[in-house]
């Protein structure tokens, strides 16, 4: 695959890790290429109710500028208790401890391949490390985010950013879990795209799920304290 210029300040870079080209990602694609279903039936107005009712999310500058500015990848493989290439890096549930996701309501849990989990906890977690960069101009920041545009009881992707350029050389073995021969130009920052998702047990999150949003954010802080750096 190419890389992929999408503005003045946004590249993507795709991964060339020989394990990783089974995946067959995708790119990343603006948000508004991969609306909910629910959102493209729904009308700017509902007719035969009370006026101050009629008004619909299709209106509201918020949703639309969502769609306007994020980007986002269609899971490329299923998700399920087994640990692959692309979804890995066992987090503890208890690193949140105090929310929903460090519950231990109890097991065992039977798995959708019919395996037998008997772990405590209901959710699991992983790093999904898909196999794309984002080269940035000084000063942008890339944030990750769920996909806000739709909701899911099973799971969730959980938002962050990080400072460009963490261990994309793997300096401490901290940073991407991916082989990148690609050669960095420190003129630019660089994001390595990976998430993290929790998602039930007892639960398959299916391929071409939409999980993640990431949207490009301009920094000036960040860009004041590159330039002290330089």
């Amino acid at each position: 695959m190419n890389n992929i210029v999408e503005t003045d300040y946004l590249t993507w870079e795709y991964c060339t890790d020989p394990d990783i080209q089974y995946l067959d990602c995708p790119p990343p694609e603006p948000v508004h290429k991969h609306l909910p279903q629910w959102f493209k039936n729904l009308k700017a107005r509902r007719d035969q109710i009370p006026f101050a009712e009629q008004q619909t999310v299709r209106n509201c500058l918020g949703f639309r500028g969502l769609i306007s500015v994020g980007y986002t990848i269609p899971l490329p493989e299923e998700l399920t208790g087994n640990d692959t290439y692309f979804s890995r890096g066992r987090l503890h549930p208890d690193m949140i401890y105090g929310t929903k996701f460090a519950n231990k309501p109890g097991g065992p849990w039977t798995e959708p391949n019919g395996n037998i989990d008997h772990s405590p906890y209901q959710y699991r977690l992983r790093i999904l490390h898909w196999p794309w960069r984002a080269k940035m101009s000084p000063g942008w920041r890339l944030v990750i985010l769920p996909y806000l545009l739709d909701w899911n009881d099973d799971w969730n992707e959980f938002s962050g950013t990080v400072e460009p350029n963490y261990d994309i050389q793997h300096n401490t073995g901290i940073g991407s879990g991916l082989k990148w021969a690609q050669q960095i130009d420190h003129n630019y920052n660089y994001y390595n795209l990976e998430t993290v998702i929790a998602y039930k047990r007892n639960v398959t999150v299916n391929k071409g799920t939409l999980t993640f949003c990431a949207v490009p954010l301009y920094d000036p802080k960040l860009k004041e304290k590159q330039h002290a750096m330089d």
